[in-house]
């Protein structure tokens, strides 16, 4: 848990510091919520923190840290999106995975954003780990903005073993 919080502080001055621009990319979100697993195992806890900058050299830099059941996983990644319209945005990332537990991997992201309106948000994402296959797997988010920049969402992710009903805080630039 150290890890996140520091990972969390850490890649929050660097968003800051670069001035990120204001972007539907550049965020940093807060996720907490339980793994329910198939095998009937019990439930499990999951967080996450999540930062995402759009920048002029990269299109996107993203860092998570995720604490999965006691286990953490840091991700840092690269990626890129394009608009679709004036409201949606295809997206695509490739992460680094250094797990607490394992040997570290690679895993790979394909989403789609789009404003439903003014201030409703969902979000489709599909990732798939090169080593641990397990992890793969689908997440739809529903997000409703309080205010330009401040957003609660709810969100379901699928994988083969195990479901994840998370709510997530975001915070955007």
């Amino acid at each position: 848990m150290k890890n996140i919080i520091a990972t969390g502080i850490a890649a929050t001055a660097i968003s800051l510091s670069m001035n990120a621009s204001a972007s539907p990319m550049t965020f940093v979100d807060y996720t907490i919520g339980t793994i329910d697993y198939d095998s009937g195992a019990g439930d499990g806890d999951y967080s996450a923190f999540t930062v995402s900058i759009d920048t002029l050299i990269i299109p996107l830099i993203s860092v998570e840290a995720i604490d999965f059941n006691d286990s953490d996983v840091l991700k840092v990644g690269l990626g890129a999106y394009a608009d679709i319209g004036q409201a949606s945005q295809i997206y695509g990332l490739v992460h680094y995975n250094d797990y607490d537990y394992d040997d570290s991997d690679f895993s790979f992201r394909v989403g789609f954003r789009s404003s439903l309106t003014d201030r409703l948000e969902a979000r489709l994402s599909h990732t798939m780990y090169s080593d641990q296959d397990y992890l793969d797997n689908t997440k739809f988010s529903l997000g409703y903005y309080f205010t330009q920049n401040f957003s609660l969402s709810g969100n379901y992710q699928s994988a083969d073993n195990y479901n994840i009903m998370s709510a997530t805080a975001r915070l955007s630039f």
